[in-house]
């Protein structure tokens, strides 16, 4: 578990991010709204939206390395890209503490601690 002026160092730092965050809610928008057909087609279009989503994430996790440089930061990857929540295993001295980032209303961040 994270003490808490680490969670208020996390909290700061996602929240610093909200505007990655109004963006990963975009690609889950652009994914939902995609027509899936027979013909592959919108593969391209996902394999574009599943690096949008890699990219801007990467720099949501990068910020929070920088203001939580004792941890090893962990993302977990989606099982969707309709999936609104960005899962981190943040880990230090084998203590892993995993926080879920629900963002699927625009400029607001539902931060759950885990374990």
């Amino acid at each position: 578990m994270l003490n808490e002026d680490d969670y208020n160092v996390l909290k700061s730092s996602l929240i610093d991010s909200q505007r990655l965050f109004d963006k990963l809610n975009s690609v889950s928008n652009k994914a939902n709204e995609l027509d899936y057909d027979e013909s592959g087609l919108y593969s391209d279009e996902e394999e574009i939206l599943e690096r949008h989503w890699l990219k801007l994430s990467s720099k949501i996790i990068d910020a929070l390395g920088k203001s939580l440089e004792a941890y090893k930061i962990e993302l977990l990857k989606n099982k969707s890209l309709e999936t609104r929540k960005l899962s981190i295993n943040l880990v230090k001295e084998n203590e892993v503490s995993k926080i879920i980032v629900d963002y699927s209303e625009d400029a607001s961040l539902s931060i759950s601690q885990i374990s």
